[in-house]
């Protein structure tokens, strides 16, 4: 019997709050909500601030009444270390000790001093052998004891530790329909994550998590440019982003230019840019890769017309996620929306 979760997803401006669980190809819903982080508390997947961060959690499930202890956490951080790799079909342990190996020789790293895990991504055939392509993510053991050291601090019991394109991963697997809209598996659909501090690209193909990469550009860029060209601070400058914003390119006029969105779309055009170059690396990699479509969620999402943008200079469908078939929400949480708790639904799959 699957129990309930909560997830909590430590973002860079935000944290995100998940309570419910899996159960039966689907996802429960009881409630969610988020609280900002405040500035020099959480970067990176770093925890700065002990005492804040411990605070802000507390609040968070307190102010939303929440009685469950076992927690999930999910966070992305460029500490943590992915691979993919092909090994051998081998039994488990076997299979740890490959892993290991593997690590050891083509990462500038000591192993000791990392948590290292792993899944099996996919069977293959190569020179008539069976063989796993392999997904293996290394994290700093001081980084994971710090979140647990949170957790149990708190009063709550760690249930796991997970990272975001694990977690995108699990939920896409489940998930058949995106808006309403079967999703067609076959093809090759970009992801995009458009945080505060990062923008993390995830790209699926025949149903699988095939790549994954990070940006270092986000909102705080956007923020910072509207700020020093409206002459706004920071905070206003984000509302007034997310209340004035209108990039859907139907609207835009050659006649007409003002200072805020010239400001807008030039910024939004250095993200575009980084993203085409993940794209042409991918595709790139194999003959017949290719980006078919692309889904947009997380803070930045929320933008009038953004979607609309990415489609008309990428030339590629894009839209934003605002319903996941997998996802059931209770009474309590009837106007639940997805697309900034992403990472937090799929945190909330467990597999025992």
């Amino acid at each position: 019997m699957s129990q309930n979760l909560i997830c909590l997803d430590l973002g860079s401006q935000n944290l995100h709050m998940v309570h419910g669980k899996y159960n039966k190809d689907s996802i429960i819903v009881n409630n969610a909500a988020h609280l900002p982080i405040q500035e020099g508390v959480f970067k990176d997947g770093r925890i700065e601030d002990f005492e804040r961060m411990k605070d802000s959690i507390r609040r968070l499930i307190s102010v939303n009444k929440i009685k469950e202890k076992n927690v999930v956490l999910t966070i992305q951080s460029t500490s943590i270390i992915s691979r993919d790799i092909i090994l051998p079909a081998s039994e488990r342990q076997m299979l740890d000790n490959m892993v290991r190996y593997e690590i050891e020789q083509h990462l500038p790293i000591v192993t000791t001093e990392y948590v290292i895990e792993y899944y099996v991504a996919d069977e293959i055939e190569e020179d008539g052998a069976k063989k796993y392509k392999i997904k293996v993510a290394a994290m700093p053991k001081n980084m994971v004891e710090n979140y647990l050291n949170l957790i149990r601090e708190i009063g709550l019991k760690p249930i796991a530790l997970d990272i975001h394109p694990n977690a995108v991963a699990k939920l896409l697997a489940h998930t058949t329909a995106i808006n309403g809209i079967e999703l067609d598996k076959e093809k090759t659909s970009a992801f995009i994550d458009l945080g505060y501090r990062s923008i993390n690209i995830h790209i699926f193909s025949k149903g699988k998590l095939a790549f994954s990469r990070i940006i270092n550009l986000g909102a705080r860029e956007l923020d910072n440019e509207i700020s020093i060209a409206c002459n706004l601070s920071m905070k206003q400058a984000e509302s007034k982003k997310i209340r004035d914003a209108d990039l859907n390119p139907d609207g835009f006029s050659d006649l007409i230019s003002d200072t805020f969105h010239d400001v807008l779309r030039s910024q939004i055009d250095i993200w575009l840019s980084e993203i085409q170059k993940i794209f042409q690396y991918y595709i790139s990699r194999t003959t017949g890769n290719k980006i078919e479509s692309i889904y947009l969620y997380g803070g930045s999402s929320r933008l009038h017309g953004l979607n609309s943008y990415f489609q008309h200079i990428l030339n590629i469908p894009t839209k934003n996620i605002d319903n996941l078939n997998i996802v059931k929400p209770t009474r309590r949480a009837y106007n639940f929306n997805p697309r900034n708790y992403i990472n937090a639904l799929g945190g909330l799959i467990r597999y025992e």
